[in-house]
């Protein structure tokens, strides 16, 4: 595969490699390789891993450069990894994954000092028109790069500027740390109309509707039976659900967070919330509510009795794959006489697409939004800095074979349903399929609950249920249900069964078994985050220290445990989580067996060279392997982990880069 410029610039032929898991077409590194912000850069890479070419420039402003004289800093690279065998065998952590300090940043900038008028004092805020906006540790391009911005994102700054040293327009302390230029890629006009374009923020937090109920030892939620649970916290946080009669109420917040649902009987509510922040879902009998909101956003609600389609179901935005032929992307909202011109087959296609309406499987989009007000009077999108449109452009290209878009919102225009994509293109839904979130997730385990637990992996599996006569019943699972499970095993007419912590008993060849850790490993100290991956088992378990706080399945590479670097297979070893996207796109060469093009893929986790965690919206094979190299995860359960992991993403950043504190990650076979 190939790392790509960015969407809508030229062809930019930047390095070709060949990874097992796909490389974002535009990936942060860690440190700052060239001297001027860079439309696509690489991950900062293992020191195993094939040298990759220099990013190519953007069209930066001159004052975005760095003085020709000035050299790059250089920092250490991604961690070295400890590949095949078993990582859990170590006994100790080898020194190169140890915490240095190297990711403490310099106190440059004392904080202000406040005074009883500080409140009301002026929110001075400076704002992204790019794809990325880099923030440095120091205010200067040659310093160590923790992060970026999105287009579209509002951050509170210091009122001066740190300095201007090749950045005519002043570098930035921004909320919570670092420096960012004002220049090609931020702006000080917070009404700049790419940051009004953008304004819809991904959605980052999310509660699990989809666990099993445990019941017994420190149940997180208790249902009667056929009723689903709703109730999933994180470790040490509380839930506070009220309903009437026949409600079912899921909150789901952080240590501190208060969260609030009060429904109509037979309503479902979800809200999610950063720390801080108050939700509240208010809907009518039958109804699905999700709030879901970042401090000082508004909450999400979707209204639509019974169609879990509503919901985000773990994905930041609204995606839309490709259908054949694929879709134009529009500069503008084309008139009826553009559309023809430029969709030749329309009348036959809008034909097939109220057919294709009509079918069992067919997904809605949300209800329309308003027509976003850059594109009204016929004025084109605007662009993203680095973007080159022609001023009379009506089409932008083509989407290619096998793509998905995030969509920021969707509107109607002619009898036609469009979208805005993160790219500021405008796209017929019609052309296109939107996706159906995986409804999977796994478990949460609090206090008293932990391993084993088990996933029914067939889609008729059944539990025997005993009765108060020493028979017994059979109640279905659902497929992947998680089962937890007492540890003991008996057999009965000839079968294996394994008994579930309600007493329940459940064949052991319909599930599949997640067992404790055959051995502690050194690194597993109190407090410590860490996961552990089983490609045998397709298992994903997060710890605290010793103790299970979540479990799940996932998906990993397609050939198994084959040699990484010449097959689709995960790479095995001992790692630290270094890059976080909250969105990237990933794509590959049109030559390849599977080309592809997903924008904006979800919760994105690179560990080492180009190997990730992330969501996967395109399929819902989750326990199956089926990936290039990456360890995919279902939307709800990359969404979890993103939030569980470090180095955190701040509320408005879009990004964040580690040297040594990035989570620790032992994968295995």
């Amino acid at each position: 595969m190939r790392v790509r410029g960015i969407f809508l610039l030229p062809a930019m032929a930047l390095a070709t490699l060949s990874v097992s898991c796909p490389r974002p077409a535009s990936e942060p590194a860690a440190t700052s390789p060239a001297p001027a912000p860079a439309s696509a850069v690489t991950a900062p890479l293992a020191a195993a891993a094939p040298a990759v070419a220099a990013p190519a420039p953007s069209a930066a402003r001159a004052e975005d450069a760095a003085p020709p004289g000035e050299e790059a800093a250089t920092a250490p690279g991604a961690l070295a990894a400890a590949p095949g065998g078993d990582p859990l065998a170590l006994p100790a952590l080898p020194p190169e994954l140890v915490d240095d300090g190297s990711d403490k940043l310099p106190e440059i900038d004392p904080p202000p000092a406040t005074s009883p008028t500080a409140a009301e004092e002026e929110v001075h805020e400076l704002a992204s028109i790019a794809r990325e906006t880099w923030i440095f540790a120091e205010p200067r391009w040659t310093s160590r790069r923790i992060g970026y911005l999105r287009a579209g994102a509002v951050v509170a700054r210091r009122p001066e500027p740190s300095g201007r040293t090749s950045c005519a327009d002043g570098w930035y302390h921004i909320e919570p740390n670092g420096y960012v230029c004002i220049g090609a890629s931020a702006t000080l006009n917070i009404h700049d109309l790419a940051v009004e374009a953008s304004s819809r923020r991904p959605v980052r937090r999310f509660a699990s509707f989809t666990l099993p109920v445990v019941r017994g030892e420190a149940a997180p939620a208790m249902t009667q039976a056929g009723e689903p649970t709703l109730a999933a916290t994180q470790p040490g946080e509380t839930a506070l659900a009220a309903t009437q009669p026949g409600e079912t109420a899921l909150a789901a917040t952080q240590p501190g967070e208060t969260a609030l649902a009060a429904t109509q009987p037979g309503a479902n509510a979800l809200a999610a919330t950063q720390p801080g922040a108050n939700a509240l879902a208010a809907t009518q009998p039958g109804a699905n509510a999700l709030a879901a909101t970042q401090p000082g956003a508004n909450a999400l609600t979707a209204t639509q009795a019974g169609d879990a389609t509503t919901l985000l179901g773990g994905l930041p935005y609204t995606y839309v794959m490709s259908r054949s032929p694929t879709p134009p992307l529009y500069a503008r909202l084309p008139n009826e006489d553009e559309q023809r011109g430029a969709e030749p087959d329309l009348a036959g296609h809008l034909l097939r697409a109220a057919t294709a309406a009509r079918a069992p499987d067919f997904v809605a989009p949300p209800p329309p939004d308003a027509t976003p007000s850059v594109l009204l009077y016929g004025r084109p999108a605007p662009r993203l800095a680095g973007d080159r449109r022609a001023p009379d452009a009506l089409v932008l290209g083509r989407a290619r074979t096998r793509s998905g878009f995030a969509l920021l919102s969707t509107f109607d225009h002619d009898g036609r349903r469009f979208g805005l994509t993160t790219d500021l293109a405008v796209l017929p839904l019609d052309r296109t399929r939107v996706i159906r979130p995986s409804a999977f997730a796994g478990l949460a385990l609090p206090e008293g609950v932990t391993l084993p637990v088990a996933f029914a992996r067939r889609r008729h599996a059944a539990r025997l249920v005993p009765g108060e006569r020493g028979g017994v019943t059979r109640a279905p699972l659902r497929f992947r249900e998680a089962i937890p499970l007492s540890g003991s095993s008996r057999r009965l007419g000839g079968l294996d069964y394994l008994e579930a912590r309600d007493g329940s008993l459940v064949r052991s060849d319909e599930v599949v078994r997640v067992d404790p850790l055959p051995r502690t490993p050194a690194w597993a100290v109190r407090g410590r985050k860490w996961i552990d991956v089983s490609i045998d088992k397709q298992s994903l378990v997060a710890y605290e220290g010793t103790r299970p706080v979540y479990v799940t399945l996932v998906s990993t590479g397609a050939d198994g445990l084959g040699d990484p670097k010449t097959t689709r297979s995960t790479i095995q070893g001992l790692f630290r989580i270094h890059t976080k996207h909250v969105t990237v796109t990933m794509d590959g060469d049109e030559e390849d067996e599977d080309p592809f093009d997903f924008r904006d893929v979800p919760f994105v986790q690179y560990f080492t060279e180009g190997f990730a965690f992330h969501a996967a919206y395109w399929h819902d094979d989750f326990g199956t392997p089926r990936s290039h190299g990456c360890v995919n995860l279902s939307p709800l359960d990359a969404a979890w982990l993103f939030e569980w992991t470090t180095p955190e993403v701040p509320a408005e950043w879009h990004g964040a880069l580690s040297l040594r504190k990035g989570t620790l990650v032992s994968i295995r076979p």
